[in-house]
C-alpha cells in the first residue's frame, strides 16, 4: 500500500523541534518530509505577516519556496503561517489535506481548497487559554489601572487619583458583557466565575441552552451594550462582523463601561472607539490588537488616559505552539485511521 505522503513546514513559532511531534503519524502508515520557512524566523516577523494577510488576504504574503519546492507529491500540507495559496494549491497535484496550525485560517486560500476538493483543517483553540487569561488580565488592569500605575511610577509619578476614580469596583459586583460565546468566550467565563461576575452573552449562533449551561445568560446585542460593565469582543473577523462595534454600539454602552479587544483589530471601527473614549461616552478600553502595527507614535490612543495598549500579545505563551501540534496531529491521526476530522473548516466539493 502505498504511503500517505506529508510535508511539514516548520518556523520561528512552531519550530523544528515541536514539529517533530508530527513523526508519530508514520505509525500510521505516513511517510514524512519537514522543510523550514526561515523567512518566519521569529514572532516579530510572524506576527507582522498575520496581520499582513488578515488586512490583505492571502494574496499579499510571499509564497514560501521550501514549501514551493517540496509539495508537488504530497497528500497532506502542514503549516503554521506558510500561505497555502493558489500557487501552492495548484503546484501540489496529489492534494487532500491541509492544515494551518493557527486559530485562523487567514493564510490558507479556502475558496480554492473548496473548489479542489482539499479539506481545510485549522487549531481553533490552540490560543483560548492564553487569550481568555489575558482578557480577564486586561480587564482587571484597566478597572484597577495597574498598567497606569506601573507606567507613572516610572515617570516618578505616585498617582492616587485617576480618571475612573468613581467607577472603580469589584469584580463580582460587575457584570461582563461577552459578545461571541466560542472557545475563548467559554474559556474567560470559566474565568470570571471565580470572580463572582454576572456573565451575559450575546451569540446568535450558539444554542443558548449551551450558554445557560455554562452558567451564563443569553441577551440580545442591545441589552448586552446596556447592560454590561464590560463589553469584551470574541467574534471571528469576516465580511459580517467588520467593524461589528462602531458608533451605534458605543453610544449604547454605560459611560462606565469598559471595552475589551483581544481578538481582531477589524472587529472595531478605530475611529468611533477613538471618540467613545475621547469624549468619555465610555469608560474605558483596553485593546491588544490594531489596524496598524505597530502602533505609529503619533497615534490617538496615546493621546488618551482611559485606555489600556498592550502590543498583540494575548495568545502568547509558551503553551500555544505546542496546542497546535497535539490539536493538528489528533486530527491527522484520525484521517490516516478513516475517521472523521474534528476540525473542519471547509465542505470540499
Amino acid at each position: 500500500m502505498e504511503k500517505v505522503k506529508i510535508l511539514l513546514v516548520s518556523d520561528g513559532g512552531i519550530t523544528n523541534k515541536l514539529m517533530q511531534e508530527m513523526y508519530e503519524l508514520e505509525k500510521y502508515g505516513a511517510e514524512i518530509t519537514l522543510v523550514e520557512d526561515k523567512e518566519m524566523y521569529a514572532m516579530g516577523p510572524i506576527t507582522d505577516r498575520m496581520l499582513e494577510i488578515e488586512l490583505n488576504g492571502v494574496d499579499a504574503a510571499p509564497t514560501c519556496k521550501p514549501l514551493l519546492d517540496a509539495c508537488a507529491d504530497k497528500d497532506i500540507i502542514v503549516v503554521h503561517v506558510a500561505s497555502i495559496n493558489k500557487e501552492v494549491i495548484n503546484a501540489a497535484k496529489k492534494l487532500k489535506v491541509v492544515a494551518v496550525l493557527r486559530g485562523g485560517i487567514e493564510n490558507a486560500d479556502i475558496e480554492a481548497l473548496t473548489e479542489k476538493g482539499i479539506t481545510l483543517i485549522n487549531a481553533p483553540w490552540r490560543s483560548a487559554h492564553a487569550v481568555a487569561d489575558f482578557t480577564v488580565g486586561m480587564m482587571i488592569a484597566e478597572n484597577k489601572n495597574i498598567a497606569r500605575s506601573h507606567h507613572l511610577i516610572f515617570n516618578g509619578e505616585w498617582c492616587k487619583n485617576y480618571v475612573n476614580q468613581e467607577y472603580i469596583h469589584d469584580m463580582r459586583t460587575r457584570t461582563v458583557g461577552l459578545v461571541g460565546f466560542g472557545y475563548i468566550g467559554q474559556r474567560v467565563t470559566e474565568r470570571l466565575t471565580g470572580f463572582g461576575s454576572k456573565v451575559i452573552v450575546y451569540d446568535p449562533y450558539i444554542d443558548p441552552k449551551i450558554i445557560e449551561d455554562a452558567g451564563c445568560t443569553p441577551v440580545g446585542l442591545d441589552e448586552l451594550l446596556e447592560q454590561s460593565d464590560f463589553v469584551s469582543a470574541h467574534l471571528r473577523l469576516t465580511d459580517t462582523t467588520k467593524h461589528f462595534f462602531s458608533d451605534k454600539e458605543f453610544s449604547k454602552m454605560k459611560k462606565t463601561a469598559y471595552f475589551i479587544n483581544t481578538a481582531r483589530a477589524g472587529l472595531v471601527d478605530t475611529d468611533a472607539l477613538i471618540k467613545a473614549l475621547k469624549n468619555k461616552e465610555i469608560g474605558g478600553a483596553a485593546v491588544d490588537v490594531f489596524d496598524i502595527e505597530p502602533l505609529p507614535k503619533d497615534h490617538p490612543f496615546l493621546q488618551l488616559n482611559n485606555v489600556t495598549l498592550t502590543s498583540h500579545i494575548a495568545g502568547t505563551s509558551a503553551d500555544t505552539m505546542r496546542n497546535s501540534v497535539e490539536i493538528g496531529l489528533e486530527d491527522l491521526k484520525k484521517y490516516l485511521q478513516g475517521l472523521p476530522m474534528e476540525n473542519v473548516r471547509n465542505n470540499p466539493k
